[in-house]
């Protein structure tokens, strides 16, 4: 073999080892390559999984956290002096779904404190009945003492108005009540265009995104969580949007070292796509805790090991399990951008392909993607994208999204079997939304009874509930006295 047929071989098995390995520009399906680690305490969907892989390094000096710029905007709500004081954090008219419904929820974020211990902390909705609120901390989304966070369903929420009422009541029972007035207003039709997110053109960051956890401010032109803890979360987009690409300049302030142990094994700083929403755990309280079912995160963690300190970038997708990883490291006070693309496949069974490449902003963007790999079977078709802060101070710049397409609105299909006859109700009717919970309510025929559900509800409760983030079938079955088998009939939810 002569000289250049050895530097051919050579070229080509480190090629073939560069895209095992899941490096820099490679490509492989992250759903069948054995190769793929899954993070441990995958079981526990409300725990950060620990760093895979990453980099050895010593432990960077946290510079001294910058003062904000200005003071986030709140009002303070005291029905008399001796009564407990509610700050809701975002005003007391606030605006929901102009500009798209990235999750489920609109969530209401606030502080209660009071000199006396609290008896009750509620919230009414239009005049419903009361429901508990949870107060900080908790170790996970409710960072500091009284803080709260009321999640309302989007779906749920009239055109325009609605009122929500916030009562403290303390243990000498003198209470206090906040009213807000949640405004909301479906966002017009997404179509694939360049939308971009500028904060400093907004007198508050929540009037160009959605904040989901957290205190925000504006900080010299930026996005800028208030204090480190555990998910400072920003919502941009729609649940609609399917494929995309954000690209979001990120300055890294200071980390937390108290970030380390479970449940948040680690501070964080990253993007994640097609996200829906947070949903129940075993044995969760109020706010939810559940994060997992996601397209992907793209981010930069650090993990701590007694007195061994790894870096590096991880891709995590749906379940929480591993895409990839590099062990590229970052520097404190210099700005990077975070490039982080979803593209569908053309058979919607298998996973989308995730890219994402991280580069400094001073420097022209990279041609090679850092991670380039499918996601998880049974991930999101589609969902808003969040910024993320997990115990980690950093400023966010404009973000940009390139938007390639979207996803119509899901299909709920109904069969009707079994040898009795019958039919199914569906509430609301033809067209639910995305994350709308839909009554099913099965209306057995004379003679015959209802049996079941199967598909995508199961069990005999009538009515049943079926939330759909994606189109679903689900059957109902009839039994009969033996007069004949009715024939199935499909009933769909589009018109």
């Amino acid at each position: 073999m002569n000289k250049q047929a050895k530097w051919l071989l050579l070229i080509a098995l480190l090629l073939m080892a560069t895209v095992s390995a899941g490096g820099v520009g490679a490509w492989v399906d992250a759903d069948t390559d054995p190769t793929v680690a899954v993070p441990t305490a995958v079981d526990d969907e409300s725990a950060m999984p620990p760093l895979v892989g990453g980099a050895p390094r010593e432990p960077q000096l946290t510079p001294a956290r910058p003062p904000l710029a200005a003071a986030p905007a709140g009002v303070n709500f005291q029905d008399s002096p001796n009564a407990p004081t509610i700050t809701v954090w975002y005003g007391a008219s606030q605006q929901f779904g102009l500009k798209g419904d990235p999750q489920k929820w609109v969530n209401i974020l606030g502080r209660v404190s009071s000199a006396v211990p609290l008896s009750s902390l509620t919230y009414t909705v239009n005049g419903g009945s009361p429901q508990a609120l949870e107060t900080g901390p908790d170790n996970m989304r409710l960072a500091l003492a009284g803080d709260f966070n009321i999640e309302l369903d989007y779906t749920d929420l009239l055109p325009g108005a609605n009122q929500v009422v916030i009562t403290a009541l303390d243990t000498a029972l003198v209470s206090s009540q906040a009213v807000v007035t949640v405004n909301y207003a479906a966002a017009p039709a997404w179509t694939p265009q360049t939308y971009t997110v500028n904060w400093g053109a907004a007198s508050n960051v929540s009037d160009v995104a959605q904040v989901i956890d957290g205190e925000w401010t504006i900080d010299n032109g930026t996005a800028r969580p208030t204090i480190m803890e555990f998910d400072r979360l920003l919502g941009i987009g729609d649940l609609s949007w399917r494929d995309y690409t954000v690209t979001v300049p990120i300055t890294i302030l200071a980390m937390d070292p108290a970030g380390f142990p479970g449940p948040s094994n680690g501070p964080g700083i990253g993007v994640m796509v097609r996200w829906q929403g947070h949903y129940w755990v075993d044995g969760d309280t109020q706010p939810r805790t559940g994060w997992r079912r996601l397209g992907a995160l793209g981010w930069y963690r650090w993990q701590r090991d007694g007195s061994q300190f790894t870096e590096g970038f991880e891709v995590l997708g749906n379940g929480g399990r591993l895409i990839g990883t590099t062990d590229k490291t970052l520097n404190f006070g210099v700005t990077y951008m975070f490039k982080l693309a979803v593209q569908a496949n053309p058979d919607p069974s298998i996973p989308a392909t995730y890219r994402f490449k991280v580069w400094p902003a001073s420097s022209a963007e990279p041609a090679l993607w850092d991670v380039e790999r499918r996601g998880f079977n049974g991930e999101p078709s589609g969902g808003g994208l969040l910024l993320l802060a997990h115990h980690v101070d950093a400023r966010f710049g404009a973000v940009r999204v390139d938007l390639l397409n979207t996803r119509p609105r899901p299909i709920l299909t109904v069969i009707t079997d079994g040898p009795g006859g019958g039919s199914v109700r569906l509430n609301p009717g033809p067209q639910p939304r995305f994350g709308e919970d839909v009554i099913v309510t099965a209306a057995p025929d004379l003679g015959s009874a209802f049996v079941g559900w199967s598909g995508a509800l199961t069990g005999a409760a009538n009515p049943g509930q079926v939330t759909l983030f994606e189109s679903a079938t689900i059957t109902a079955t009839f039994s009969a006295d033996g007069n004949g088998i009715a024939l199935p009939i499909i009933v769909s939810s589009n018109p």
